[in-house]
């Protein structure tokens, strides 16, 4: 079958209709005459053919997870807001007027958006065909990153046999079917496919439906019994429409086509806005109060987006997607395949690595819902542990499977950076890594833009007996050798502070015999004289109250929820339209503690979300 979409509609565009078509999927089991037109659209990104971008699969670092108001932002320049305690909306303080950076007009789903839709869609509870059959995706930033996310044609295959999967499995099944049905549908025939239509038409291109694709698409539908066959007329013409959705660019994705200039920008209209929202920060299409929110023009002006953002932030689908960011900033996926020498520590089994993962992303999800901010990732002593891992901690009691809120010893615990994760990540099968955990603190919580690694660099001396972790490293690389320059005051400091840390976290005092030296100096702010630390617990303090630190984070958080990143990927630097709102809530966030949930809601609801840039990306 090959499904065609008509270009009638999209003069408002006036892109090319090749390469428009280019982007549709071709099921070739069955044969149509019939066209049903999307509406106006222009050249779809990321065609087939197109070369996917270097980097690690699967959504970044860490591996795989886990009718409108015509005056939308119109009305002057947003600076942020954060939610107030009452879950209204406050003012953080005297905010810099937003800048809007070009961007693109459509933008794929990613991986995880697309799975996410399916499930929401159809009403289905197993996506698993969906997020096993997609072909991943090769990025290095977020896997949401929207001009990183391409259509290949193995991709291509992919999406046409999820289509047709899904859609044979719904019309198939009467409950999943009437589920997509108007409950309000009328009886006859004709009119019960346009209500199934336009309903679920609605919800796949997160718009209404055009009348003329409505129109088309019943005469989709009505060949059906011909096409598909079978003696359920309705099912069969659900079938063909459900596969033509589902190969449908409005449906892949995340359309602003809005093209009214107001002033420096283009407002976009509440469908547009409802759905920018919701893939930011639920990872999915909107759901039923939000598209009742836009149906009446409540969505696209600062106080509806505002109020729309604090209620999703409260539903699971913000947490999920909370937890699909950091899983990706702090690289959570790795700790899945910790192996270490069974004979250095031979309880350590193929469970506990996913057991860390587990209780870095419950203790996000604590810091999260909790009112807390960037400082307590760093010094919180809360975790969440289980028989596996309580041992390491050294905390005597019972433990279950289940994950229990403990406090962790004030003296050798504080964040995430002292939890067992992330220093058994950052370590060899039995030794630990210093280099690897100073990288880490550099790129992953500063943001530091590391130079790569001489093509004159030798491997590490191997592991001797009486001679400490701290000497081999600073024998090799420290002050007075060749690596110096990087190694001294950059990686080696930050790496240094965890020596009181064995290859699987557990604290240690001495290493090969002799007492731990976790001290040194460190620059935890550009352009400041180095601080000096005694350990992990001090070293930390200081990240806490580095604005690096706080400014790295909230870095972070724009490109993710912005879909592109607002740093200059080669130098580290901020973006010039980005850096005032960045450098503003980054501030916020050291001098005030600005919880994570409004860093959040303040991203979300400046006028990014509401206007775009007449300039195209």
């Amino acid at each position: 079958m090959s499904i065609h979409e008509s270009a009638s509609t999209r003069s408002e565009t006036g892109l090319p209709e090749r390469a428009f078509r280019r982007a549709l999927w071709m099921a070739p089991a069955l044969a149509l005459t019939a066209a049903c037109s999307v509406g106006a659209v222009g050249a779809v990104p990321g065609s087939p053919g197109a070369s996917s971008a270097p980097g690690s699969t699967s959504g970044s670092p860490g591996g795989t997870a886990p009718g409108g108001s015509s005056g939308a932002g119109s009305g002057g320049v947003s600076g942020p807001q954060t939610a107030s305690a009452d879950g209204g909306v406050a003012s953080v303080g005297t905010a810099p007027p937003v800048v809007l950076s070009p961007s693109s007009r459509i933008a794929r789903l990613s991986h995880t958006q697309l799975v996410n839709t399916y499930r929401d869609l159809l009403g289905l509870t197993d996506v698993s065909a969906a997020d096993t059959t997609l072909t991943l995706d090769a990025v290095v930033g977020f896997d949401n990153e929207a001009d990183a996310l391409f259509v290949t044609d193995q991709f291509w295959s992919n999406l046409q046999q999820i289509a047709e999967q899904y859609a044979h499995a719904v019309a198939t099944s009467p409950t999943a079917l009437t589920q997509l049905l108007p409950a309000n549908a009328p009886a006859d025939a004709t009119g019960k496919a346009t209500a199934f239509i336009q309903s679920l038409g609605l919800r796949a291109y997160r718009r209404p439906l055009l009348a003329a694709e409505v129109q088309e698409c019943l005469t989709l539908f009505n060949q059906g019994p011909t096409l598909i066959g079978g003696t359920d007329a309705f099912a069969a013409g659900a079938e063909l429409v459900l596969q033509l959705l589902l190969q449908s660019p409005h449906f892949l994705y995340r359309m602003e086509l809005s093209d009214q200039v107001v002033g420096d920008r283009i407002p976009l209209d509440d469908y547009e806005v409802a759905s920018k929202l919701s893939y930011a920060v639920t990872n999915t299409m909107p759901d039923a109060t939000l598209f009742a929110a836009a149906a009446q023009g409540r969505v696209a002006n600062r106080t509806d987006l505002a109020a729309q953002a604090t209620r999703l932030l409260a539903t699971p689908a913000a947490t999920a997607a909370e937890e699909h960011f950091h899983f990706q900033m702090y690289r959570l996926g790795v700790y899945d395949g910790i192996v270490k020498d069974p004979t250095v520590y031979p309880k350590f089994t193929s469970a506990v690595g996913p057991a860390m993962r587990q209780e870095g992303l419950l203790f996000l999800d604590w810091i999260f819902a909790n009112g807390k901010g960037v400082a307590d990732i760093y010094t919180s002593r809360v975790s969440f542990v289980n028989n596996l891992l309580a041992p390491t901690y050294g905390l005597s009691g019972s433990f279950t499977s289940a994950f229990q809120q403990v406090t962790l010893d004030p003296t050798q615990r504080s964040g995430l950076l002292t939890q067992l994760g992330f220093l058994a990540s950052e370590a060899t099968s039995n030794d630990v890594d210093t280099i690897h955990r100073g990288v880490f603190v550099n790129t992953r919580v500063l943001c530091v833009v590391l130079p790569p690694p001489s093509p004159l660099a030798k491997p590490l001396p191997v592991t001797t007996a009486n001679l400490p972790d701290r000497v081999r490293i600073d024998s090799f690389t420290g002050k007075g050798t060749c690596a110096e320059s990087c190694h001294a005051t950059i990686l080696n400091p930050p790496g240094f502070a965890f020596e009181n840390y064995d290859s699987i976290g557990a604290y240690r005092t001495t290493d090969q015999g002799q007492p731990v030296n976790a001290a040194d100096t460190y620059v935890f702010n550009a352009g400041d004289p180095p601080e000096s630390f005694n350990n992990a617990i001090d070293f930390e303090s200081e990240l806490a109250k580095s604005k690096q630190t706080h400014q790295c984070y909230v870095e972070n958080w724009a490109s993710y929820l912005y879909a592109r990143s607002v740093v200059d990927v080669t130098s580290g630097t901020l973006l010039a339209a980005d850096a005032p709102t960045v450098q503003y809530l980054a501030q916020e966030s050291l001098s005030n503690g600005l919880p994570i949930k409004n860093l959040v809601l303040s991203i979300s609801t400046n006028d990014t979300f509401l206007s775009r840039s007449p300039q195209v990306n």
